[in-house]
């Protein structure tokens, strides 16, 4: 029996590999963070299988993923770095500046 794919699924599935894509993880790295096994993850991007209401929220909770951008695809606000950086002390500009070069390095590497 062929599962037919829901076009939600297969939108939320897209999210999913680009935000995946995005970490620089792996599939088999998100399939640990969910706790499924590699090949159900494979479902859950392809969109053959929905993703349920526990591993969205496990999701956030791990990895901070929006839920309404996983389930509809709207970033909730544009992030201003000017203002941020403008707004926050030495040891939080450094941590954000931190954490975008590893992003770079790693996008680099790829």
């Amino acid at each position: 029996m062929v599962r037919e794919k829901k076009s939600e699924n297969v939108e939320i599935g897209n999210r999913l590999r680009e935000i995946r894509e995005n970490l620089n993880k792996s599939q088999a790295e998100l399939a640990e963070i969910l706790d499924v096994t590699d090949d159900h993850y494979r479902k859950l991007e392809s969109g053959t299988t929905g993703l349920t209401i526990e591993k969205i929220r496990l999701l956030y909770e791990k990895l901070q993923i929006s839920p309404t951008y996983l389930l509809i695809g709207e970033v909730q606000e544009e992030f201003d770095l000017d203002r941020y950086l403008a707004n926050c002390n030495k040891e939080q500009r450094d941590k954000l500046l931190k954490k975008c070069l590893d992003y770079i390095a790693a996008y680099i590497t790829k």
